[in-house]
């Protein structure tokens, strides 16, 4: 049985699985969806789909996040419905993040939503403040192992980012980037 078939059938019992976890306040339900980051199957797919229903601003249907996905500032996080993080992801929502729909994000991928601010040279850099910039990952886009994702771009929609791209503007719909920084190699269309 396929993921969205799965989904399918135990889609009532997730629904009264989130409103009870809704019962608890968020700090404990962080504090779990840590504790259950490395249950592997589907299994933890399930458990964790249910916590970050609970956690972020909005979740779709079908939202798998596999085992040692980091996801921090879950509050800042907007998903849509079939999207996959595989093992390994970093997702820091500081800043605010949105996914679409129909979205894969392949392993060891890393996306950041915000800058340090290192203006002052009065200060160590690491004390200075942190700069929130939203991401727009828009629908049907899939993202390559290993990229980097910094804050303050769109991804459009029907785009594939190739392996170990850094992303650091924004990138038209229908289009292939690859490299470092990413830029476009060719188009969907």
């Amino acid at each position: 049985m396929r993921g969205r078939e799965i989904f399918a059938i135990l889609k009532p019992f997730f629904l009264c699985s989130v409103r009870i976890c809704r019962l608890f306040p968020s700090v404990f339900c962080r504090w779990l969806l840590s504790q259950c980051r490395y249950i592997r199957g589907r299994f933890g797919i399930g458990v964790r789909y249910i916590l970050v229903c609970r956690l972020t601003q909005s979740c779709g249907d079908n939202v798998a996040v596999y085992e040692g996905v980091h996801l921090l500032y879950p509050e800042q996080l907007s998903l849509g419905t079939n999207i996959s993080m595989h093992p390994l992801c970093y997702i820091d929502a500081q800043g605010d993040i949105t996914i679409g729909n129909d979205v894969s994000i392949a392993h060891n991928t890393s996306i950041l939503s915000f800058e340090h601010d290192y203006s002052d040279t009065t200060k160590p850099i690491a004390a200075g403040p942190c700069i929130p910039k939203k991401i727009v990952i828009e629908d049907n886009i899939w993202i390559g192992a290993g990229v980097r994702i910094l804050g303050g771009v769109r991804i459009g929609t029907g785009s594939v980012i190739g392996a170990a791209a850094v992303v650091t503007k924004d990138i038209p719909p229908m289009s292939v980037a690859v490299g470092v920084p990413a830029r476009v190699i060719k188009s969907r269309k």
